[in-house]
């Protein structure tokens, strides 16, 4: 009983401005970790031989993650001075959320 009146003060006693959903927002926020990767370019756009130039949270396994993914990525084959990045390696930077 009296911790439900102690509850029920402190939502009465709450700013206007928040509403019941904002009282269920989780206290932390997602972290995010990001990865930098080093790839080289195939004559199709797809990446390969890519290893992991650094690492924000190395203790989560982000670079580990970000290098499984790099399979999958493509990138546009004309640089931004119209030349062709085929065969030239690039840098990566791959976020990763985590909840």
């Amino acid at each position: 009983m009296i911790a439900s009146l102690v509850l029920a003060a402190a939502l009465s006693n709450a700013a206007p401005s928040q509403t019941a959903s904002d009282l269920l927002i989780p206290a932390s926020q997602p972290r995010e970790a990001v990865a930098i990767l080093n790839c080289l370019v195939k004559d199709d756009g797809h990446l390969t031989a890519c290893t992991v130039e650094g690492e924000s949270a190395p203790e989560l396994g982000v670079g580990d993650a970000a290098l499984k993914m790099a399979a999958q990525f493509q990138v546009d084959l004309l640089g931004p001075d119209g030349k062709s990045r085929a065969g030239s390696y690039v840098q990566v930077p791959v976020r990763i959320r985590i909840r």
